[in-house]
């Protein structure tokens, strides 16, 4: 005869509603609504080890190459438009300059990024990286349409009062940061913006000394700012990079030069 526990335990199994188990290799999908948080993982990668005090513009951490490099502050402004001749836009803003052995700035790093890099903070815009004359730029998007991925290059920023004429909001900015550096120095600036939401942008003036040899001679001399540009590559990536952080580190790249103490 079976214990009153026993037969208790045979109607409970009666009363249990059986669950399907799949089968070795059943290909099952997410819900629709995990789709999106899913492939947004997805599409991050893993973070960097930073300092605790290391600058923040929006959603990037910003790491300077080895230097005596000064944090100048930042906050919220407007620098940028999302299209040629558009409205700026109001970003977050962090600004780091590297000082010489006279306490001259011979760098000064403006950094600007959204706040999260998800559709929901989307900034973008389109012709923002239009043809300039005596400008190096390139359109490294292929002019595509869902993303803006632009690099430019102007080897003598401080002449003719460049600067203060073509990129005045630029100027005034640093101006009343005291952060312009030493001349002679060259603009660069990379801005990578995507339709999904991702918006990191670097306008830097470097001091000419960091980022082109002394030529010895018409060739070199020629062929002098190709460094310069060399190191506007390695920026771009490095601004990719961090748009594909999970934690928006950004590495910046050291220059080419290296100047004797």
């Amino acid at each position: 005869p079976r214990r009153d526990g026993e037969a208790q335990m045979s109607v409970f199994r009666k009363m249990m509603i059986p669950v399907p188990r799949p089968h070795l290799g059943t290909r099952h999908r997410p819900s629709p609504g995990l789709a999106v948080p899913l492939a947004l993982a997805l599409s991050l990668t893993a973070c960097a080890v930073v300092p605790p005090d290391t600058p923040v513009a929006g959603r990037t951490q910003v790491v300077a190459p080895t230097g005596d490099w000064v944090d100048l502050g930042g906050g919220d402004a407007e620098l940028e438009s999302a299209s040629a001749g558009g409205r700026l836009l109001k970003l977050p803003t962090h600004v780091l300059a590297l000082r010489g052995p006279k306490q001259e700035w011979l760098a000064v790093m403006v950094v600007q990024s959204n706040r999260t890099g998800l559709p929901g903070d989307r900034q973008y815009g389109l012709n923002a990286c239009p043809e300039q004359r005596g400008v190096h730029v390139e359109d490294l998007s292929a002019k595509s349409p869902v993303r803006i991925d632009c690099l430019r290059f102007k080897r003598w920023a401080d002449g003719n009062g460049w600067l203060a004429q073509y990129q005045p909001v630029l100027y005034d900015y640093l101006k009343g940061k005291n952060g312009l550096p030493a001349t002679p120095y060259a603009y660069m600036s990379y801005r990578y913006n995507t339709e999904a939401g991702a918006y990191v942008s670097v306008q830097a003036l470097v001091g000419r000394s960091l980022i082109e040899p002394v030529p010895r001679g018409n060739e070199e001399f020629l062929a002098a700012g190709q460094p310069a540009i060399d190191w506007g590559h390695k920026l771009a990536r490095a601004v990719r990079v961090s748009a594909g952080m999970l934690d928006g580190t950004l590495s910046l790249p050291a220059f080419p030069m290296v100047l004797n103490p």
